[in-house]
C-alpha cells in the first residue's frame, strides 16, 4: 500500500458523491487521462487502471501543473456509502479501494 486517506461520502441533487484529487492518485499510477474500471462489490469500491478502462481521470489544472480527479457520482456509491458516511481510501500501484471508516 502507498497511502491511505479519508473522505466524506456526500450528498448531491441526483445522487452521492466521493471526490479524491491530487499527489496520491499520481503516486498510485492515476494521473491525468489515465483510464480505469470500477468494481463494485458488497462492502467496497475498487478503482483499477486498465487500459480498456470505461472511465479516465480528469486532467484539471492548478498553479499551471496538471492535477488528477476522480469523481464517483452514483446511485451504486449511495448504496454502498450512504451520504455523511466516512470513507477510508487505500492507494495501491494501479489500484485504490474505498471502504467504510471503521
Amino acid at each position: 500500500m502507498i497511502a491511505t486517506s479519508t473522505t466524506t461520502a456526500k450528498a448531491t441533487a441526483r445522487a452521492v458523491r466521493i471526490w479524491i484529487e491530487g499527489a496520491k492518485l499520481n503516486t498510485a499510477g492515476f494521473t491525468p487521462d489515465t483510464a480505469y474500471n470500477v468494481m463494485v462489490r458488497d462492502t467496497t469500491i475498487t478503482l483499477l487502471v486498465s487500459d480498456m478502462g470505461e472511465r479516465r481521470v480528469t486532467k484539471a489544472m492548478r498553479n499551471g501543473k496538471p492535477r488528477p480527479i476522480i469523481d464517483l457520482h452514483s446511485k451504486e456509491v449511495a448504496e454502498i456509502f450512504p451520504a455523511g458516511t466516512k470513507v477510508r481510501v487505500e492507494y495501491h500501484p494501479n489500484q485504490i479501494i474505498f471502504t467504510k471508516e471503521s
